[in-house]
């Protein structure tokens, strides 16, 4: 697959000149500059506990970087109603519900600010990098937490509730309760917190074992398939830190996503992983906040 739309790709980049990027997920939070097909003036810091610190922080930061910034987009690791412009709440980090970001920083930063879910803004910066053909793309997020957010025909899908694409609270049928209130979902089963928090260590050493990483992979196909089921994806794109085990994740996953396609006689969706740095998502933000700014958001 190639990642360059030709003809396409670019001009999104060029789109992206002079915005300002801020995503802020669960276990960091990292600003840049989009500019000129370029990530610039890269920072990064692990999250703070309560969003107030998390806001001071983000302002001290970007106030030094907003020389000629035209506006800025943010993505949010948690729920988060669009149409207003508010936190409905974060799965890992305090004082978050209730809160308008964009209201927060266009105040103090002086520039227009538009915010939406992280994997949302994620989805329109891989979507950019797509061939024509894989349309509708469905995004899946797997890190701290499990995202999703779909695309198709150039058109981020939201929902009547800012809601669309709330993969990770699909419920696979186990029986561990989640910080959302149900017992069984997808993100309690494979996401890097709460592998973490089962087994006493990091995910990445949890995951080495190799009994515990073919069950996770399971969890994670049986989640895949049920989204495609409903979605009918063309593309998967895996992105999140966990897409940092390259073929370990997605040769299996391709696999076992090949067999419940046969099973049900209907072609499997290709697979493809993201990138794992998440600076993918800081593009996205540049595209949304360019959108905003042309009063198509």
């Amino acid at each position: 697959m190639s990642r360059e739309r030709p003809g396409t790709t670019s001009a999104y980049y060029r789109a992206c000149v002079r915005y300002l990027a801020i995503d802020i997920g669960g276990s960091k939070t990292a600003v840049a500059v989009v500019s000129e097909g370029a990530i610039t003036g890269y920072t990064t810091w692990p999250s703070a506990s309560h969003a107030s610190e998390s806001l001071d922080r983000i302002i001290s930061t970007c106030l030094s970087m907003i020389d000629d910034i035209s506006a800025c987009g943010v993505a949010f690791g948690g729920v988060f109603d669009f149409p207003q412009q508010k936190c409905v709440r974060s799965m890992h980090v305090s004082g978050w519900e209730g809160t308008d970001i964009s209201s927060v920083l266009q105040h103090a930063l002086g520039i227009p600010v538009v915010t939406d879910n992280d994997a949302n803004v994620a989805a329109l910066g891989e979507y950019s990098l797509l061939d024509q053909h894989e349309d509708p793309l469905l995004y899946v997020t797997i890190s701290t937490g499990v995202g999703a957010a779909i695309v198709a025909n150039h058109q981020l899908i939201r929902g009547a509730h800012s809601m669309f694409g709330e993969l990770g609270h699909l419920p696979l049928g186990h029986d561990k309760p989640c910080n959302c209130g149900q017992i069984g979902c997808f993100e309690r089963a494979v996401s890097g917190y709460w592998l973490e928090t089962d087994h006493g260590r990091p995910a990445a050493d949890v995951l080495a074992d190799p009994e515990i990483h073919r069950q996770w992979v399971a969890d994670i196909a049986t989640g895949l398939w049920c989204a495609s089921v409903v979605l009918d994806p063309a593309v998967i794109v895996i992105g999140g830190g966990m897409s940092a085990q390259g073929g370990r994740l997605l040769n299996p996953l391709t696999q076992a996503l090949a067999q419940k396609a046969s099973k049900s006689k209907r072609p499997p969706p290709a697979v493809r992983l993201g990138d794992p740095t998440g600076r993918t998502v800081l593009v996205g933000a540049a595209v949304m906040a360019r959108e905003a700014e042309r009063g198509s958001r």
